[in-house]
């Protein structure tokens, strides 16, 4: 599959975010998934906001899955980002559920045997 990062950026040092975005998308690379972030799409970040916001829905939109970081729901980019990822029914996992998560099929498993 092919998954893009949703994490908070604005207000966020931004070594602090990229290591975020690297650390999840790791995770569902080592899965053997295609991972793509905010910093693959809009690595300069002298661009103004609505630019790098229309090439990461445009990103969100040529992916199967989208997965959210932690803190998300302070992010008025994450928000927009569900948003899109809810309207086109892209499958949306949250990083707050990862450890319920199975990583190859991206299917949750509350219960333990």
């Amino acid at each position: 599959m092919k998954i893009y990062v949703s994490i908070p950026i604005t207000g966020i040092p931004l070594d602090d975010a990229k290591a975020h975005a690297q650390s999840i998308a790791e995770r569902f690379a080592a899965h053997g998934h295609d991972v793509i972030t905010h910093f693959d799409v809009c690595p300069d970040s002298n661009k103004p906001y609505s630019y790098c916001m229309g090439r990461d829905i445009e990103a969100l939109l040529g992916c199967d899955a989208i997965a959210i970081g932690d803190e998300w729901f302070k992010s008025p980019g994450c928000l927009l980002e569900k948003a899109a990822a809810e309207i086109y029914g892209i499958k949306i996992v949250f990083e707050s559920c990862f450890s319920f998560m199975d990583f190859d099929t991206l299917v949750y498993d509350f219960i333990n045997d």
